[in-house]
C-alpha cells in the first residue's frame, strides 16, 4: 500500500502533464467501486449462510414431534448455531417464534465494511427470515419408481452389497423417516418396481384385446407413440393409446416371474407397513425399460384414469413426488414417431417425459446408481431432476445411496413444511 500511495503521489508532483493529475484524481473513485462491489459480494455470501442455518433450525423445530413451543424454539437456536458456520468473524442470534402453528425465526448480523469504510460506512446490516408451518401444513404423494433389471443383483462397480438390497434398504428408512407420528396421516406412497416391463392390474377397456367391465392383470410395455409420453386416459375406441401391445422384438421372456418376484405396480397408499413388505419381497428380473416406469410413476400421482387415488393436480396443499433410480442404460425397445422402436426412442421418449411431467408440477428426483461408465445415462438423469443441483444423486455404493434417499426425504420435508 505504501508503494501505491507512493507512485498516487508521483503523479501529484509531476508538471509535465495535466493528464497525470487527472488521473491521480480520478483513481480513487475506481478503487472505491471495487471496493464497494467486494463489500457487498461478502454481504451476499454472508446472507447465504445466515438464510441455510436458520432454514435448517426452523425445519429442526418444525419436523419434531411433540415438542413443546418452548422446546421448539431452544431446538431452532440450537440447530442455528451449529450450521452457521460464517468467515466474516460474526455472532448472530436467531430471534425464534410460533405463532398460529408456524416457526417464524429471523437473524441478523452487522458485517464490518473494508473499503466502504472510506465513504464513512463501517458496517452493513445482513438479514434473513424464514417461516415453516408444524406438521400437517402440507401433504406429500411419492411414487417410488424403482429399476429391479437383472443388474440389480450384482455388486456396485466400487464394492459392497448387492444393489437392489441397498436400493430397498434405503427406501424403507427414508419410509420410515417421512411417516412416523404426524406425518403418517400426511404421506402417501406407490411402488412402480420397472425392468423391461411392468406387472399391473387395469380396466379391460384400457387394454388392447380385452373387454370393458374385466380386469386386465399382466404385464404390459408402453403404449403408442405420442401417447407414451402422457398421464391421458386410453380412448376405448383407439388401440394405439391403450396398454398391451404387442411385445417388441426383444420382448420374449416370460412375465409370469414378475408377479413371483412381486414386481408389481402399487398404487398410491396410505398402508406404510404394506408398501414396506413389498420392498422386502421384491428382486430382479428381466432387461431395462426406464421410460416405461417414468411412465407409470407419473400415472399412479394423476388423477386420471387407470389411477384415482392421487389428489387433483390443482390440489396446492399435496406435494407430488416422483422418485427415479436405474443402475443401467435404456436397453429395451420403446414406441417412437413413425412406428419406430428402438432404446434410443426410449432414451428420448424419457427426456420428454421428465420435461412433461415438471411442467404439470410433478417434483422429480433421480438417482444414477452405479453409473460411473455409462455418461449419457447419468447426464439424461441429472437433467431430468426438477433441481439438478439438489434432486439429482450420483450414487457409486451403498452409503451413496443411504445419503441419496436421506437427501430426498429432506427435499420433500422442505417441500411440505417451508414458505418463505
Amino acid at each position: 500500500m505504501g508503494k501505491l500511495l507512493a507512485w498516487l503521489g508521483g503523479f501529484g508532483r509531476n508538471d509535465r502533464a495535466a493528464v497525470a493529475l487527472v488521473f491521480g484524481v480520478s483513481v480513487v473513485p475506481f478503487m472505491l467501486a471495487a471496493g464497494v462491489a467486494l463489500d457487498y459480494s461478502r454481504a451476499l455470501d454472508l446472507k447465504t449462510e445466515l438464510q441455510a442455518a436458520l432454514d435448517a433450525g426452523a425445519l429442526a423445530a418444525a419436523a419434531s414431534r411433540s415438542l413443546s413451543d418452548d422446546q421448539r424454539i431452544t431446538l431452532a437456536k440450537t440447530t442455528f448455531t451449529s450450521n452457521f458456520r460464517s468467515r466474516y468473524g460474526v455472532e448472530p442470534v436467531p430471534t425464534v417464534t410460533l405463532v398460529d402453528g408456524t416457526v417464524q425465526a429471523s437473524a441478523a448480523a452487522a458485517l464490518p465494511t473494508t473499503f466502504m469504510k472510506l465513504a464513512g460506512i463501517h458496517r452493513m446490516e445482513v438479514g434473513a427470515n424464514v417461516q415453516i408451518g408444524v406438521p400437517g401444513q402440507r401433504d406429500a404423494e411419492i411414487a417410488l419408481v424403482l429399476d429391479y433389471s437383472g443388474s440389480m443383483n450384482g455388486l456396485p462397480i466400487s464394492g459392497g452389497r448387492v444393489k437392489y438390497l441397498s436400493m430397498r434398504d434405503a427406501a424403507s428408512r427414508m419410509i420410515d423417516d417421512l411417516t412416523t407420528g404426524e406425518g403418517a396421516k400426511h404421506v402417501k406412497f406407490a411402488l412402480v418396481p420397472f425392468s423391461q416391463h411392468v406387472w399391473v392390474s387395469l380396466p379391460g377397456s384400457m387394454v388392447v384385446g380385452e373387454k370393458p367391465g374385466t380386469t386386465w392383470r399382466n404385464c404390459t410395455q408402453d403404449r403408442k407413440y405420442p401417447h407414451n409420453l402422457t398421464v391421458t386416459s386410453p380412448d376405448p375406441d383407439d388401440d394405439d393409446t391403450k396398454w398391451g401391445q404387442p411385445l417388441h422384438l426383444y420382448g420374449t421372456r416370460p412375465c409370469g416371474p414378475y408377479l413371483s418376484n412381486g414386481l408389481v405396480v402399487r398404487p398410491l397408499s396410505s398402508d406404510h407397513a404394506a408398501v414396506k413388505r413389498q420392498l422386502q419381497g421384491m428382486t430382479p428380473y428381466d432387461m431395462t425399460h426406464i421410460a416405461l416406469g417414468f411412465e407409470f410413476g407419473w400415472h399412479v400421482l394423476s388423477s386420471s384414469a387407470p389411477f384415482a387415488e392421487g389428489v387433483s393436480e390443482s390440489d396446492r396443499k399435496t406435494v407430488k413426488v416422483l422418485v427415479l433410480l436405474t443402475d443401467g442404460d435404456q436397453t429395451e425397445q420403446a414406441f417412437g414417431p413413425a412406428g419406430s422402436e428402438t432404446p434410443e426412442d426410449g432414451e428420448r421418449n424419457l427426456e420428454q417425459l421428465c420435461r412433461n411431467a415438471k411442467a404439470a408440477g410433478i417434483t422429480v428426483a433421480t438417482v444414477a446408481f452405479d453409473l460411473g461408465q455409462k455418461p449419457s445415462t447419468v447426464e439424461r438423469l441429472r437433467e431430468c431432476a426438477s433441481d439438478p443441483e439438489k434432486l439429482f444423486f450420483d450414487a457409486r455404493n451403498g452409503s451413496d445411496l443411504a445419503a441419496a434417499f436421506d437427501g430426498i426425504r429432506s427435499k420433500v420435508q422442505e417441500a411440505i413444511f417451508i414458505a418463505r
